[in-house]
C-alpha cells in the first residue's frame, strides 16, 4: 500500500466538502449563479468564460494545449446553449459523450449534418491527440481552434437572437 501524505487525504476531503456544499453558500462566477439564470444562459456564459480564459492565456504567449482544450469545451457549451434554448433538452442530456452537442445542433438545424460530422471528427482526431500525444500542441493549432470557437459562439448567439446574454470580454 502506498504511503500517501496526510495532505493528500485532507485535500481530497476539502474538495469533497466544497462540491458537497459543506463550505457554505457557493460563491459563483459573475453571471453564472443558477438561481439567477436558466440552464441555457448558464451554458452560453460558461462558453464566454472559457473563451475569456483562452484570451488571457493567449496574451501570455503559450498554453496551447489549454487553449485547444478550452476551445473545444466552449464550442460544446455554445451548442448546448442552443439545444437547451430551442428544445426540451436538459443539461443532463449532455452528460454522456461529446457527440451529443454536435448531433443536436444538426438535428435542430443550427448546423448541417456535414458540419456536425466535421466538428466531431476534428474533436476525435485532434483534441485527444493534442492532449495525450507525445508531442505538444502548436501555436497554429491553438489559434485555429480558438478562432473556430469564437466563430461558432458568435454565430450561435446571433442565430438564437440572444446576443444580449453573452458576457464575453473583447
Amino acid at each position: 500500500m502506498p504511503d500517501e501524505p496526510d495532505e493528500l487525504a485532507e485535500a481530497v476531503a476539502h474538495a469533497e466538502d466544497a462540491f458537497g456544499g459543506q463550505l457554505g453558500r457557493p460563491d459563483y462566477e459573475k453571471g453564472l449563479d443558477p438561481s439567477d439564470h436558466d440552464a441555457d444562459v448558464i451554458q452560453l456564459r460558461k462558453a464566454c468564460r472559457l473563451l475569456d480564459a483562452c484570451r488571457l492565456l493567449r496574451d501570455h504567449d503559450g498554453y496551447h494545449t489549454s487553449v485547444i482544450e478550452m476551445s473545444f469545451a466552449a464550442i460544446e457549451r455554445t451548442l448546448e446553449f442552443y439545444a437547451l434554448t430551442a428544445s426540451n433538452d436538459t443539461v443532463d442530456d449532455f452528460r454522456e459523450g461529446h457527440d451529443r452537442a454536435y448531433d443536436r445542433a444538426a438535428s435542430l438545424n443550427l448546423i448541417t449534418e456535414a458540419t456536425a460530422r466535421r466538428l466531431k471528427q476534428l474533436y476525435r482526431d485532434n483534441r485527444a491527440a493534442a492532449y495525450y500525444r507525445d508531442t505538444v500542441a502548436a501555436a497554429q493549432q491553438a489559434e485555429a481552434m480558438f478562432d473556430l470557437a469564437v466563430v461558432v459562439h458568435d454565430y450561435v448567439k446571433r442565430f438564437a437572437n440572444r446576443s444580449y446574454e453573452c458576457q464575453c470580454r473583447r
